[in-house]
């Protein structure tokens, strides 16, 4: 089996980080976010270089990257999506790792999935947010 190819360059995101106070980052909008002590949520705006208090919970969002977990853990949980094998919407998640590879793996029947670059995009649409269970 070859190598899985990086889909999201953890890197370049790391990169351009604008404050130390970073904890996240929104990969469909492009943005980054902090999250405080106190739980809110800030998003950074480019235009103002400041950071922005946010109504949106931070797990109202899918594809988000937890820079903590990554840290920690090197994957970060990004949402849910259904497992092709088992069908469970719930508890098959898509996982971002910290080299940019993703995997699709389900915590019910055990299966992991690869996410290759040429499904990714569709993979990205079925994503839902930890907030969206049925």
């Amino acid at each position: 089996m070859s190598k899985l190819d990086a889909i999201i360059n953890i890197l370049q995101i790391r990169e351009n980080t604008p404050s130390e106070v970073t904890t996240h980052y929104r990969l469909e909008r492009k943005c980054y976010l902090s999250l405080d002590s106190d739980g809110k949520l800030y998003v950074w705006c480019d235009t103002n270089n400041a950071w922005l208090e946010t109504t949106t919970p931070l797990h109202e969002e899918a594809l988000v990257l937890n820079f903590a977990l990554l840290d920690k853990t090197g994957f970060s949980f990004a949402g849910f999506h259904a497992c092709s094998c088992c069908h469970t919407p719930t508890n098959s998640h898509v996982l971002i790792g910290r080299d940019g590879q993703v995997v699709m793996s389900c915590f019910d029947c055990g299966r992991t999935i690869p996410v290759w670059p040429e499904i990714w995009e569709g993979i990205k649409k079925g994503v839902k947010s930890y907030s969206d269970v049925e």
